[in-house]
């Protein structure tokens, strides 16, 4: 169980939907309508926040978040079913390496063991996210600015 901070929802979890729906979106050449990644983030926020409330064995929580955003992807942000299964795992795959690409250099940088244990401090907790936020935020821009996507 993971009960994070509402600034934490705030100013990590809200930028880091954003760039899940955007970059799902831009990779497979599909208009950015706002309004409707605006629903899909408060959804998938809200659901995250609840899922990560559950009593779950590890994994499962994840599990149910890849879950989520394709159902995101296919109804509030009317993709297609085959699209919004490939866009579920490359948004989510490229979160996860981008992420644990940053994290380790962060860990090695500060010399720290396991960064889960800043955790309990909020203002860290955010700021150890936003590297990878902001290097896959200039990927999602380079991509959208070259017009390079891919259609199955």
């Amino acid at each position: 169980m993971d009960k994070m901070p509402l600034l934490a929802i705030i100013f990590y979890s809200v930028p880091e939907s954003y760039l899940i729906f955007i970059y799902g979106l831009v990779i497979i050449g599909e208009k950015v309508d706002f309004k409707r990644v605006t629903t899909a983030v408060l959804t998938s926020v809200v659901a995250s926040y609840f899922v990560r409330l559950l009593p779950f064995p590890f994994g499962i929580h994840t599990l149910i978040g890849v879950i989520v955003v394709f159902i995101i992807f296919s109804l509030v942000l009317k993709v297609s079913y085959k699209y919004s299964l490939v866009v579920t795992i490359v948004s989510l795959g490229t979160l996860i390496s981008l992420e644990n690409i940053s994290l380790y250099f962060i860990e090695y940088k500060l010399n720290i063991g396991n960064l889960t244990e800043l955790w309990s401090d909020t203002v860290l907790r955010i700021l150890t996210g936003w590297p990878h936020l902001i290097i896959w935020a200039l990927i999602i821009l380079f991509l959208y600015k070259k017009k390079i996507y891919f259609k199955l």
